[in-house]
């Protein structure tokens, strides 16, 4: 198979390149990052991504009397998987409703949400439309494919189709649309430091993977001390790269090869900027999601050297399958996220970006509420989502949390496992309206927006 010298991809292999040589080679030398960019119209999405299934019941519990009552009659302190209510951070919703409680580890969100600054949005899942118990035991109703399973409802999280089929992500397909935003620059706006998930894969945008190390590149390349050596190696392979191929499935590869060197000689330096302000809110925080979210943080503080105005982010924190032993392993997560998500805000206050960058969470699915064998907990499906940022109406739960009990209306079953009330494209879409994305391409990154009405949640400023 050949194609034209003058295909698309050899133009935009010669326009990476010729960006590259202005901007990433003299990165690679060592030129100082642009830290001093003002925030002009720059806005950026962070989607963490709690992978296994977070248990939204022990993360956040009904500190009413009543509330505590029901959730401890299922959850007994003989079970095994029962949080004190004297151990929870009472937390009281600006628009009333009944007080919560959360997990004694999430101290720094319980902080985050009386200054205003999160936002929880209750019962979110992956709907294929508005649902009901009747309905969905009935078998008439149309719902997600395999349920409860961990990869066909991690991917529809992060696809956002229900059937289980599609593996571009929502995250790429916003990506797809910033071409207006990012007209100044080629550096990729879709950006993993947990690894290539399908959130990021887009139909036209090409996703790029960061580590949270300091060593990027070609092996050696985290080497600072030799930024003249490196550079001039990977301008060697760039120019063995940018010699024509006549097979296309070559081409596409050298071009992929291409924006990896090309971004790697930007994104070196901002990653291993001692004097980074993002990097000093995560002093003694030295978790995986806390590397993650600090990498991601230094990027944005570095938007002068990217040249973008959006970009969107994708981290990814594991574990949260807990059948076993959970009370351990959910303590040992969230408090390995929430000091992390704190500090990641703390980053962008000191950045003067509070109000332009957005952190939401996505997992899963919830867990039953009904405790299993072994200390632990089944799959489930509605979950809890936290929104955190400066643009947040926080203090407030949005959505509606489900009625406590097993068998009742909202509970799939008898186990405790919550029907949605409110779909992925509803906390997606109130996400990607602030971000910029116009209302005629909100059916593009969610093609199956048209089956809620209100995809507005309210959350956002």
């Amino acid at each position: 198979m050949t194609t034209s010298r003058n295909r698309p991809h050899s133009q935009s292999r010669r326009r990476l390149l010729g960006w590259t040589g202005a901007a990433g080679l003299l990165a690679a030398l060592g030129r100082t990052p642009a830290h001093a960019q003002g925030a002009g119209d720059y806005k950026a999405m962070v989607c963490v991504y709690l992978q296994g299934g977070n248990d939204g019941e022990n993360t956040l519990v009904r500190y009413d009397a009543q509330g505590y009552q029901a959730y401890a009659t299922i959850r007994t302190p003989a079970s095994g998987i029962n949080v004190a209510q004297s151990q929870l951070l009472p937390v009281q919703p600006k628009r009333g409703g009944p007080p919560f409680g959360f997990h004694p580890a999430c101290a720094a969100l319980e902080g985050l949400f009386g200054r205003g600054e999160l936002a929880v949005v209750a019962n979110v899942g992956v709907l294929a439309q508005p649902s009901n118990k009747a309905g969905l035991e009935a078998q008439g109703a149309p719902r997600p494919a395999n349920l409860f399973s961990h990869n066909d409802q991690e991917l529809a999280q992060q696809s956002a189709d229900v059937s289980g089929f599609t593996r571009v992500g929502w995250g790429g397909r916003v990506a797809d649309l910033l071409d207006r935003y990012n007209a100044a620059t080629l550096f990729p706006p879709m950006v993993s430091t947990g690894r290539m998930s399908t959130f990021c894969n887009g139909e036209r945008s090409i996703p790029l993977t960061v580590p949270t190390g300091t060593f990027w590149g070609l092996n050696g390349s985290g080497d600072f001390n030799k930024n003249q050596y490196d550079a001039l190696r990977n301008a060697a392979m760039q120019e063995l790269l940018s010699h024509p191929r006549d097979n296309i499935f070559e081409d596409v590869a050298q071009l992929y090869a291409d924006q990896g060197l090309s971004s790697s000689a930007v994104v070196g330096p901002l990653i291993g900027n001692g004097a980074s302000v993002a990097a000093a809110a995560f002093a003694g925080i030295n978790s995986q999601i806390a590397s993650q979210l600090k990498t991601i943080a230094m990027l944005i503080e570095g938007r002068g050297e990217t040249r973008l105005s959006r970009q969107v982010f994708f981290a990814q924190q594991r574990e949260y399958d807990t059948h076993g032993g959970q009370l351990v392993t959910h303590q040992r997560l969230l408090g390995d996220l929430c000091p992390a998500v704190k500090a990641f805000t703390d980053a962008m206050k000191a950045l003067g970006l509070a109000d332009r960058v957005t952190l939401f969470t996505l997992s899963d699915f919830g867990r039953a509420l009904k405790p299993a064998g072994d200390e632990g907990t089944d799959h489930g499906w509605g979950n809890y989502a936290f929104v955190a940022g400066g643009a947040v109406k926080g203090g407030d739960f949005y959505g509606t949390v489900p009625i406590f009990a097993l068998n009742g209306p909202d509970d799939l079953g008898k186990e405790g496992r919550w029907i949605p009330t409110t779909s992925l494209e509803q906390y997606g879409a109130t996400l990607c309206r602030w971000f910029g994305i116009a209302e005629g391409d909100l059916p593009y990154v969610f093609p199956n927006i048209g089956a809620f009405a209100n995809t507005n949640l309210g959350f956002m400023a």
